[in-house]
């Protein structure tokens, strides 16, 4: 197997400061602009997706996730002709069979339901207590080549490290 070529590895709070940053690290990598104009937009709107979920889905609560130096984290490889987004975040125990519900849909969805899925989505109205309708999700299980992979870790009796990994080809 090909060794991966690190593009981006951030751990730490994110603002709209490090967003900036890290987006200004991957274009200006050699890796990210030797790609074609349609891989590139995948992978740029992958990586936007993936901060926006740290945003949507994180514990509002960072005490315990100080303590136990689970800051949101954000990598970004190449290996071969592949680029792996690897995102983590500390999330509340409540959001959690949302997200394995919402991840497992769209794994399970050819694109051809996925796009289907998205109209749906978009043309509901969203409730009061949604903290989400799963687009972003949606979108990226749209441009990856491979089921998004991803993992809880539980941390404490009220929240979990989730991670996932989406994987977007050249």
């Amino acid at each position: 197997m090909a060794k991966a070529e690190v593009i981006v590895d951030f751990k730490g709070p994110i603002s709209f400061a490090t967003m900036e940053m890290i987006l200004n690290k991957l274009r200006s990598s050699e890796a990210f602009n030797a790609m074609k104009k349609p891989a590139k937009k995948r992978l740029y709107g992958t990586v936007v997706e993936s901060i926006d979920n740290i945003y949507k889905y994180a514990a509002r609560d960072q005490t315990t996730a100080r303590s136990k130096k689970k800051l949101p984290v954000l990598a970004i490889k190449k290996r071969g002709k592949e680029f792996i987004v690897t995102v983590g975040n500390l999330v509340t125990n409540d959001v959690v069979e949302d997200l394995k519900f919402k991840l497992d849909r769209v794994n399970q969805l050819d694109n051809e339901a996925l796009k289907s899925l998205y109209e749906d989505v978009i043309n509901k109205e969203a409730g009061v207590d949604d903290n989400g309708a799963g687009l972003g999700l949606i979108t990226m299980a749209l441009r990856a080549e491979k089921d998004i992979q991803y993992s809880f870790s539980l941390m404490d009796q009220t929240h979990s490290f989730f991670q996932m990994q989406i994987t977007i080809n050249e």
